[in-house]
């Protein structure tokens, strides 16, 4: 081969080596163009999020100082263009945007930049007609969207070419002129994380109403604690078997008469409403914690509506919510075994809801102590009787043995006086501490202490469906007269 040819050959590969090493572009850097960056327009620093894709930018006419140049004193805002990721340019791709609430002219579209290196993309929002009159405050709206195969740039994480060391999600932007003589960059950055969602704060609580009662209920310190702790115990449990989180322990909040408010909250709205469709259930069961052992209104809650409600509130919104109730009435009995008006208040007679223990008479036996007060009567034919005639007892009769007396005591007396126990016929379990005619001063904060063999308990000795109660009877002479009352060993 020729020297010359030889020659040509090595120069032909120098020069496409060359080509091959020199810019693909005149315009390495985004905007792409050769155009002035100094003008009237940018972008506030941080895009709005609006949900569904939708991202806002407001314009702002911020003229640089000094700057007379026609860039800043003369020139339009036509269109936005950013920096943006080439995966992002799909086909069948639907963008769209809004000026002010109104939809663009033309689409905004995702494109190679022209004058750009290879890959260079850029989104453009065109034919916006804004000028230095109308620009400033401006809000421009861009919808992100996928084609119908679900491919496309959702956030602006996927979407935009951060510059140099900056995180995922700023974006850059120019701000072209009609004539495109202009074209100011803006750096915005991405829309803040959203706060974290809003804990359900939300309390159980539990009150009483009075209704009729001539006694209103208020809830003493330990009954509260044991209510705290068995629904403490009840929605924790339920809680962890349905996933929901608590951020704040539960713990009493409230006690204060009619009131029991055990506190806390669920991390968020979404953990508390995994115990939605619980919550009736739920509070049904913290229902049945005040009945307990009873089953049902305990009788020291006649006269009231008992009620639990779960109340859940994240920022003002409800967010666990639920309520049970039950109005309390007397249940009825076979007792006394002879017609008179057993309502309460019939009388101004009343015996207290618990009766205390302490020793009896003898080493063999216990006391059983009913303590009895006044109240206001309702009207009816029994509002005047005054007179504490004698109170019978729903007891067991094949204990009548076990009973040895009665221990009375009315209000001004020293010491307590010691009565045989009297029993009804046969058959009807009535046992009686008679006679007392006590008048209203004597029977108010009156003690009759039942004197129990210890061989047995007042369980065992007293009748009715309330287990550890005894019922009984206030009568007046006449025996139409006679208000009745449960008495427990306490709530």
């Amino acid at each position: 081969m020729r020297v010359g040819t030889v020659l040509s050959i090595a120069l032909l590969v120098a020069f496409v080596q060359v080509l091959k090493a020199a810019p693909t572009s005149p315009f390495p850097n985004f905007p792409y163009c050769e155009c002035d960056p100094i003008g009237a327009y940018k972008l506030e620093q941080n895009i709005i999020f609006k949900g569904n894709g939708t991202y806002c930018f407001k314009v702002k006419v911020d003229v640089p100082a000094g700057c007379t140049s026609p860039c800043c004193t003369q020139a339009d805002l036509k269109k936005v263009e950013f920096s943006v990721n080439q995966k992002c340019d799909v086909p069948g791709l639907l963008l769209t945007a809004t000026l002010n609430g109104v939809p663009t002219t033309v689409n905004p579209n995702i494109e190679l930049a022209a004058q750009g290196p290879t890959g260079a993309t850029i989104v453009k929002i065109t034919q916006l007609g804004l000028n230095l009159s109308n620009a400033n405050g401006a809000e421009i709206c861009l919808t992100l969207g996928t084609n119908r195969a679900g491919k496309g740039c959702t956030t602006l994480e996927d979407l935009c070419v951060p510059p140099a060391g900056a995180p995922p999600g700023v974006c850059t932007a120019a701000l072209f002129s009609s004539d495109t003589d202009c074209c100011p960059p803006s750096v915005v950055n991405p829309p803040p994380p959203p706060p974290p969602p809003a804990p359900c704060a939300t309390c159980i609580n539990i009150s009483l109403t009075v209704t009729s009662s001539p006694f209103p209920y208020n809830f003493p310190p330990e009954v509260c604690d044991t209510y705290a702790a068995a629904v403490i115990a009840n929605l924790t449990s339920a809680a962890e078997a349905a996933g929901a989180t608590i951020s704040v322990p539960f713990n009493l909040s409230t006690c204060s008469g009619n009131l029991v408010s055990i506190c806390g909250a669920f991390a968020s709205e979404a953990d508390s409403m995994l115990l939605q469709d619980a919550a009736n259930d739920l509070a049904a069961d913290f229902l049945s914690i005040v009945t307990g052992r009873f089953g049902t209104c305990p009788p020291y809650l006649e006269g009231h509506n008992l009620a639990v409600s779960i109340d859940g509130t994240a920022d003002t919104r409800p967010c666990l919510n639920a309520i049970q109730s039950i109005s309390c009435s007397r249940e009825n009995v076979s007792f006394p075994k002879c017609i008179c008006d057993t309502r309460l208040g019939a009388t101004p007679y009343a015996a207290l809801p618990f009766y205390s223990v302490q020793p009896g008479r003898l080493k063999t036996t216990t006391q059983y102590c009913f303590k009895f007060t006044t109240i206001p009567t309702i009207t009816g034919p029994c509002s005047n009787a005054t007179i504490f005639s004698k109170v019978e007892f729903w007891g067991n009769e094949n204990l009548r043995r076990n009973i040895r007396g009665f221990a009375i005591k009315p209000t001004g007396a020293t010491n307590y006086t010691i009565i045989s126990a009297s029993w009804g016929a046969r058959g009807d379990e009535t046992v009686k501490a008679t006679p007392l005619n006590w008048n209203i001063g004597q029977a108010a904060g009156s003690e009759i202490c039942m004197d129990i063999d210890t061989t047995i308990s007042l369980k065992d000795f007293c009748l009715g469906p309330f287990s550890g109660g005894c019922y009984l009877n206030i009568f007046d002479p006449t025996r139409k007269c006679c208000p009745m009352f449960v008495v427990l060993d306490g709530p």
